[in-house]
């Protein structure tokens, strides 16, 4: 099994989980848009979700990635992170899709306590 396959799963969630469908302006109502790799964000899930601290591991794992494949979005990089670590776990494989936009300044992330269950 790869390193960090669970992080990789919480990675996608918590970048995709603040989707807010009655919010229509983007990046206003949140989802999958690269917002935690930005401090404010991943400080924001570290300090509630303490069992989540391995999603700055999960980062490290990715960015060499992201480094050699500048045009792929860090959106679209969470999200086939998290299918593949799913996959690779015995799980399903997930049909995706690309062309999320990321987030570019910390300003546009979605505000703290957006996830469900907070």
């Amino acid at each position: 099994m790869r390193p960090f396959p669970l992080k990789q799963v919480c990675l996608g969630w918590h970048d995709a989980g603040t989707y807010n469908k009655n919010i229509e302006e983007w990046p206003l109502r949140g989802g999958a848009n690269g917002n935690l790799r930005f401090e404010i964000e991943l400080k924001q899930t570290l300090s509630s979700q303490s069992s989540f601290s391995g999603l700055v591991n999960a980062l490290k794992l990715l960015q060499p990635i992201k480094d050699k494949y500048s045009g792929v979005t860090y959106a679209d990089l969470f999200q086939l992170a998290s299918a593949t670590a799913m996959e690779e776990a015995g799980g399903p494989k997930f049909p995706m899709k690309y062309g999320r936009v990321d987030v570019s300044e910390p300003e546009q992330c979605p505000e703290e306590g957006r996830l469900p269950g907070k």
